[in-house]
């Protein structure tokens, strides 16, 4: 499966999840979260899930995650990356020697 945006992700854990028979209560107590964010994550909801909190559900679940390289220079039309941003951060604009 390719992940191109965050609800890509949340439906990624939601199969595995299922596959593993867990309900959501059940990956909330082994994320330390709550049932409402695996619901609110796993259909998309969720507007800025902590990268820590999903790499420990994917994690958690046994979701491998590989990162390839992609051939060429990108710009940042060059890519479709729904609700992905690409923009530097306000906080490190202009910061740069």
């Amino acid at each position: 499966m390719i992940l191109k945006t965050i609800s890509d992700l949340g439906l990624a854990v939601r199969e595995a999840r299922r596959r593993r028979k867990l309900t959501q209560k059940q990956l909330a107590q082994t994320l330390g979260t709550t049932q409402e964010w695996i619901s609110q994550f796993e259909t998309g909801r969720l507007e800025n899930p902590s990268l820590g909190t999903v790499l420990k559900a994917f994690a958690a679940l046994g979701i491998d995650l590989n990162i390839d390289s992609v051939p060429g220079s990108l710009r940042n039309n060059d890519l479709d990356t729904g609700d992905l941003a690409l923009d530097e951060p306000s906080f490190l604009k202009g910061r740069r020697r």
